[in-house]
């Protein structure tokens, strides 16, 4: 049976599963409390059996932790030590296995029952068949994470000996992974109000600062300063920030903060957030070094209409293509032409990009999800206008929003949408 992304949110999110009993043990530091994770698992549970997957073979920082709560450092060094975690519908099943370097963090902040530490990537095959044989897993019926958005974060001859293992056609979980994750709990929420509110402050730290004869990177460490002032937390989500200024720096619009001067007449891009225990915050602000021209006061205008039309349409039942196609309206009537991207925002939570995707999915109708109260997204349709001389900017604001039982919150309402003035 195919499932789509709507089919699996519905299955998980719009009942109450309730909880299932973890067993294992009580870590030192854990990353939520344990009702937390019951009820996580009691969800991934009824996604195995909507996949008809005895167990899953997940690899990939955000699936483990989600999960399990094991939270390290090691997860930035992952390609030289890798963890994999093997899962059934029954924690008490559940197997571990980061490297043996890390087995005190596994331990202190996990609560998996079984932690099963190996010296060198190529002992997890070997680890993952004796496993599966002790528990008696079908090795034909497992799933991982092989779609779009997913990696297997192991070396390639281990994993394509993990893969081997689920008989070279494991189970595409990937889908199933994102719709656990796509509903935020009260507790998770908390965590992504607190970085977003990081980030808005330090992003007005920043304007307040921005001024001409200031370099794109100091402007960068001044908002980066603030944010880890304000809730930031170090790990292996840390802050990220680009910012562009002036037509010469606008094509490389994703690129880190330069040396390059701001001057007046400028349009400054400052586009990012970070991270807070394990929660994003992505926000988009532009700034006007002087007074801007007509032309990009037109076009912050534009930015601005799309951004609000986007929102507005934010509804529980309303379908990541009606909120695109809320936004392009909008620069359909003001007559922009060079609109980029296809994309106008995007689902966040332990990830900086995660699914919903506000894009036109008819070409992919099974990503085409119904909105629920608990998604975060941020929103961000924008345009990359130009004249003769080349790229004019890019124009965009970018609020992180939440879906709500009536609508929309706008959380990076902090510091306005607007084109600011330095």
């Amino acid at each position: 049976m195919d499932l789509s992304l709507d089919d699996l949110v519905h299955a998980v999110h719009d009942t109450d599963l309730g909880r299932v009993p973890l067993g294992g043990h009580e870590p030192a530091y854990p990353d939520f409390e344990r009702s937390e994770h019951e009820r996580r698992w009691a969800r991934f549970a009824r996604l195995l059996e909507m996949h008809g997957a005895e167990a899953a073979i997940l690899t990939q920082e955000e699936s483990v932790r989600y999960l399990t709560g094991y939270n390290s450092v090691i997860w930035g060094v992952g390609r030289w030590l890798p963890t994999v975690l093997l899962a059934t519908a029954d924690p008490a099943d559940a197997v571990l296995l980061p490297s043996a370097f890390d087995l005190g963090a596994a331990s202190g902040t996990s609560w998996v029952p079984t932690i099963d530490g190996h010296l060198d990537a190529t002992e997890l095959p070997a680890k993952l068949a004796q496993h599966c044989s002790r528990l008696g897993i079908d090795t034909d019926r497992i799933a991982m994470e092989t779609g779009a958005g997913a990696v297997i974060a192991l070396p390639w001859p281990v994993a394509d000996a993990v893969v081997e293992l689920a008989g070279r056609c494991p189970i595409d979980f990937t889908l199933g992974l994102s719709a656990l994750r796509m509903v935020k709990s009260d507790a998770e929420l908390e965590r992504i109000r607190r970085i977003v509110t990081a980030t808005t402050n330090a992003y007005g730290a920043g304007i307040t600062a921005a001024r001409a004869g200031m370099t794109e990177r100091e402007l960068v460490g001044i908002v980066a300063a603030r944010m880890h002032e304000l809730g930031a937390s170090a790990g292996t989500r840390p802050t990220f920030l680009n910012c562009v200024s002036g037509r010469g720096r606008h094509a490389v619009i994703d690129t880190p903060a330069s040396d390059h001067v701001m001057a007046d007449g400028e349009i400054v891009f400052l586009d990012g957030g970070g991270g807070s225990d394990g929660y994003m915050s992505d926000i988009i602000r532009l700034i006007s070094i002087g007074e801007p021209s007509p032309q990009a006061e037109h076009y912050a205008g534009v930015a601005l209409d799309a951004l609000e039309a986007t929102i507005s349409a934010v509804r529980p039942g309303a379908t990541a293509s009606e909120l695109f196609r809320a936004g392009r309206e909008v620069f359909a009537d003001a007559g922009v032409v060079d609109v980029s991207g296809g994309l106008a925002g995007h689902g966040i939570g332990m990830d900086i990009w995660e699914r919903p995707f506000i894009r036109d999915h008819t070409a992919d109708p099974a990503e085409d999800v119904h909105l629920r109260p608990g998604m975060t997204m941020s929103l961000e349709p924008l345009f990359f206008p130009a004249d003769d001389d080349g790229a004019m900017g890019v124009f965009v604001f970018e609020h992180q929003v939440l879906v709500t039982d009536s609508g929309v919150e706008v959380l990076s309402q902090d510091v306005e949408a607007k084109l600011w003035r330095a």
